[in-house]
């Protein structure tokens, strides 16, 4: 009984070597049409490793044992709903995202990802109605747990 109070969920895995106790967030390029994505995203990422805590996240590449480094890819607002009138009632979101999380020890890849993607929908009108603004910020915070899930998780 004892043993099985013990037992819990974690999201440490061991796929991370155990060496591998920082990382620094590289600027990221910007492939598409809009201004800032890259920033934005970048700063998404270094507050959802920050808040997750597995890596401790540091300002120089020298100072870490791993990097993540990559390049905005993708921005796609796709059409999912129409009104009786043919116009638009509900968009999906989705950015992609090509990157590698090096290890500084071997200089090998962990993990590289091409067209890596986070999404959301959103609505133009009704209560659920929100802008694409709130919906590019949101998609960029799933696109950042995502990156963060698989880079320190098995899956």
């Amino acid at each position: 009984m004892l043993a099985a109070a013990g037992c819990g969920y974690t999201t440490r895995a061991n796929q991370l070597p155990s060496h591998i106790s920082t990382i620094y967030i590289a600027p990221l390029t910007n492939a598409t049409d809009q201004p800032n994505i890259e920033s934005n995203l970048r700063a998404e990422l270094t507050a959802v490793f920050q808040n997750d805590g597995n890596l401790r996240v540091v300002n120089a590449e020298s100072e870490a044992d791993s990097v993540l480094r990559g390049s905005v890819s993708g921005y796609d607002r796709q059409a999912v709903r129409y009104q009786d009138d043919e116009s638009v009632q509900e968009y999906r979101l989705v950015i992609s995202l090509d990157f590698e999380f090096l290890d500084m020890g071997t200089q090998k890849a962990l993990v590289r990802e091409n067209k890596f993607s986070g999404d959301t929908s959103f609505f133009l009108t009704g209560s659920k109605a929100t802008s694409e603004s709130i919906a590019r910020d949101n998609t960029l915070k799933d696109l950042s747990r995502r990156v963060l899930n698989r880079i320190v998780t098995l899956w």
